[in-house]
């Protein structure tokens, strides 16, 4: 399934994501496989959870959240959904934070999809500034059901 969509990559990550700008923390999706993916943030002077001239722990942790919603939202088009769903950040452990990086700074996010319950999803999470790795962590997403409301 994957194998034959990756040629489309890089892409703008907007087209898998549900959050609409001025709420957009990642910029694209450049690698997607199974179990693996790798977005890009270039952080704007302008950045909603940016002070101080450096993007906050809240924008490192939407940063990881919203590229985990890339990888599920890619999956989703390839099993032929036309929108991403709406999913929640259920949890957020072991996280580390290393430094705050400027504004203006393209950051990376690798994730490793660690385990699939049901549409619920398990990924690890690391994002760098250059080489220099700024924080990593657990996260745990999950679509909404039917019957839940937002």
């Amino acid at each position: 399934m994957f194998e034959e969509a990756v040629t489309g990559l890089p892409a703008d990550a907007g087209r898998f994501i549900p959050q609409k700008r001025p709420f957009v923390f990642v910029t694209s999706l450049e690698e997607c496989s199974e179990k693996h993916a790798v977005t890009f943030f270039d952080v704007s002077s302008d950045c909603i959870l940016s002070a101080g001239n450096v993007l906050r722990e809240g924008g490192l942790v939407e940063f990881m959240a919203q590229s985990c919603a890339a990888y599920a939202g890619y999956r989703d088009l390839l099993a032929g959904k036309t929108e991403p769903e709406i999913g929640v950040l259920g949890a957020l452990s072991a996280a580390e934070f290393y430094f705050l990086p400027e504004t203006g700074s393209r950051l990376t996010c690798n994730i490793e999809v660690i385990g699939d319950f049901d549409g619920m999803l398990l990924f690890y999470a690391k994002v760098f500034s250059g080489d220099r790795l700024v924080c990593e962590g657990r996260l745990t997403t999950s679509g909404l059901h039917e019957n839940m409301k937002i």
